[in-house]
């Protein structure tokens, strides 16, 4: 079994099976995808049973039988898609339960240089870089995750090593949304310890290292123009800055979540299923999609993540550093749904939770035997 936990963390962190349609088309992609799913659904089977993810499995109930009263696609398309996604929720929650904190930081490491891999020996005319995410904003998610991940170790080498490479990695994607976050971590991080300012010298070699790579390979790209010209004191366009604002796109979806609050506008209707570009919000989509029952469902989850990792905060800082990681690139993204990473992710910062109100409650039993011994 731990042979396939391996296979499956490749198949499923490193975005492979996207990889596979990215780069050899819909068969290999297809092929990759379901392998994806028949290890999860064969470790599900044979792996020891522990209580399912009820918060995750309500919700895309509620997601998905409500988005198919206006889905008009190919039934057979909806109900392939509908069971890949719960054998995916039962096996890889059951995957997560048994995926520690090195191990996950050590694949996310690893997936995350594969953006500096494209970025210096296969260049583009954009300037921005996304490795094994095809996806700048989906490779940033991967890099600030891992760069919250960090503050979880304790050996002071690797966090240091984990703060540059995630953090030059995450600015290689260009993503506005990586650098806002990355700037809130930092914050909180002068919480744990005031030491944490010694980011501020590693910001100076990771620089001084993006200027080395735009010498080598020309990054060609405005957003790097605009860091450089701040750093250098020069005069910033503020047009650049704003240009392609996620704003401007989550306002031209408004009028269709007015016109169908109740049950939403039908499955893929606001996440490219229907040919569209998305509304690239999930909690848009979600409320677009299906209406406000499951849109609710998924903010209490939210907030029950956000609640437990502020609870733990002296004792797992790194828990409200991915949440805030994750609650913020939903803002950005609408594919919650579909991109295995993201929800793995999701159900890990979940499950570090539940570790830790059983570590809680068996403390306070612990407590209590006591008193009544005494």
């Amino acid at each position: 079994m731990k042979i396939i936990r391996i296979i499956t963390l490749v198949l499923i962190i490193w975005n492979i099976p996207s990889i596979g349609l990215s780069a050899f088309g819909d068969s290999i992609g297809s092929l990759l995808s379901y392998a994806t799913i028949s290890l999860l659904g064969v470790y599900y089977l044979f792996e020891k049973k522990t209580t399912p993810n009820w918060w995750i499995i309500i919700l895309a109930l509620m997601y998905f039988i409500i988005s198919s009263f206006q889905f008009y696609g190919t039934p057979k398309i909806f109900m392939l898609e509908l069971a890949k996604f719960f054998v995916f929720i039962l096996g890889a929650y059951e995957l997560v339960k048994r995926v520690g904190k090195e191990q996950l930081f050590f694949f996310l490491l690893l997936g995350s240089i594969t953006v500096a891999i494209e970025a210096l020996f296969f260049p583009t005319k954009l300037g921005r870089y996304s490795g094994f995410y095809l996806n700048p904003n989906e490779a940033g998610f991967i890099c600030i995750y891992g760069y919250a991940l960090v503050y979880s170790l304790k050996n002071t080498s690797i966090k240091l090593l984990g703060q540059f490479v995630f953090t030059l990695m995450g600015l290689l994607t260009f993503s506005r949304t990586f650098i806002v976050i990355w700037v809130i971590l930092n914050i909180i991080s002068l919480k744990i310890s005031i030491k944490n300012l010694r980011v501020l010298g590693i910001g100076v070699l990771i620089f001084s290292s993006l200027i080395f790579i735009d010498e080598v390979v020309g990054l060609n790209n405005p957003r790097f123009e605009q860091l450089t010209n701040i750093v250098t004191n020069k005069n910033v366009s503020v047009n650049t800055i704003n240009e392609d604002s996620r704003v401007d796109t989550w306002a031209g979806h408004f009028d269709e979540i007015l016109h169908s609050p109740f049950i939403g506008n039908g499955y893929g209707s606001f996440s490219g299923g229907t040919g569209n570009l998305g509304v690239h919000n999930s909690y848009l989509m979600i409320i677009g999609e299906a209406g406000i029952i499951p849109f609710l469902i998924f903010l209490a989850y939210m907030a029950y993540l956000f609640f437990w990792s502020i609870y733990f905060f002296k004792k797992t800082p790194y828990l409200i550093m991915q949440t805030i990681a994750l609650s913020m690139f939903l803002l950005t993204d609408h594919n919650f749904f579909t991109h295995y990473y993201v929800l793995f992710a999701t159900m890990w910062i979940q499950y570090q939770i539940v570790l830790e109100r059983q570590s809680l409650s068996n403390l306070e039993n612990h407590n209590e035997t006591e008193c009544l011994a005494a």
